[in-house]
């Protein structure tokens, strides 16, 4: 069985509540994301299936929330804003929308068989 696409309308019957144009603007990002998690695993069974499909509508949701753009400024160094400035995460640390996402991505895929468990 291949990786699913996730559609609009599959996303809908899964709980979801963005709009069509805020779910397209986001779902590359997502599939992305929990590809990458899952590595190499590949849903087998029907339950597995929607699982992926579960975890693709939860980092849709965590993608459009952090703005469709993984975080503007969300692993910078430093940052200005007039006369306030902030540094953090200068050590290559992930962002709040990378933890975010795998964590919403783990949630729905615990207890599948489908997190990769490699290197990495």
């Amino acid at each position: 069985m291949a990786f699913p696409e996730v559609t609009y309308e599959r996303y809908v019957q899964l709980g979801g509540r963005l709009d069509l144009e805020d779910f397209d603007a986001s779902r590359s990002a997502a599939h992305a994301a929990v590809r990458h998690v899952v590595g190499f695993n590949e849903p087998e069974s029907p339950e597995q299936t929607e699982a992926y499909e579960r975890s693709v509508g939860a980092a849709v949701d965590i993608d459009h929330y952090y703005g469709a753009s993984g975080g503007v400024g969300e692993a910078a160094a430093s940052i200005s804003l007039g006369k306030f400035s902030a540094s953090g995460l200068s050590d290559g640390g992930a962002s709040a929308y990378d933890i975010d996402m795998r964590r919403a991505i783990r949630r729905e895929l615990s207890g599948t068989g489908l997190l990769f468990q490699g290197i990495g």
